[in-house]
């Protein structure tokens, strides 16, 4: 890795230990109907890559205009004043024109270990294109990318209230 930047790296080196992916229990991985054997770990691939791929436990088959929600078994712990964003591959988008429902999945921090359903990402998956898609099971076909975001000017004076449910929630009080 390039340390030109001695202080950035410090950073990420140190921001970057407190985020990372674990495999949610096996109550909750049995409530969604994956077995444990077929979750694999996000994994970045190269050394230069943004994004930690994620692998459906489950086969993906999708017509043109289908849709699925993927339950990734996966949950991501976040150091403060990081977020997780899931976006597709680049290779499904531009081979199939496929699409996340809400174009970026956002997982915000508080989602870790939520009582609701452990912090559980899930993914729906769209084929807007026109040939079928099909998806191996074990086989990448989204990434996690780990970013930092600035909170707004009042942020530290105010009361903050821990997430309760899963997707969703923070609407819910």
């Amino acid at each position: 890795m390039n340390n030109e930047y001695p202080l950035i790296h410090q950073l990420v080196k140190e921001l970057s230990a407190a985020c990372y992916y674990e495999i949610v229990s096996a109550k909750t991985l049995d409530q969604i109907g994956v077995a444990g054997e077929d979750i694999k770990l996000p994994y970045i691939a190269t050394g230069s890559s943004a994004g930690a791929d994620f692998y459906t436990p489950v086969p993906i088959d999708l017509n043109p205009g289908e849709e699925m929600t993927v339950p990734t078994g996966i949950k991501a712990h976040q150091a403060p004043f990081v977020y997780l964003q899931i976006v597709p591959k680049s290779g499904l988008g531009f081979k199939y024109y496929t699409r996340l429902a809400n174009t970026v999945g956002i997982v915000d921090g508080d989602y870790y270990d939520n009582p609701s359903n452990e912090g559980c990402i899930f993914v729906k998956i769209r084929n807007e294109g026109d040939k079928p898609l099909h998806i191996e099971k074990g086989k990448a076909f989204c990434q996690g990318i780990f970013s930092l975001y600035i909170p707004d000017r009042d942020y530290f004076n105010r009361e903050h209230e821990r997430r309760l449910g899963g997707f969703g929630s923070t609407e819910e009080k």
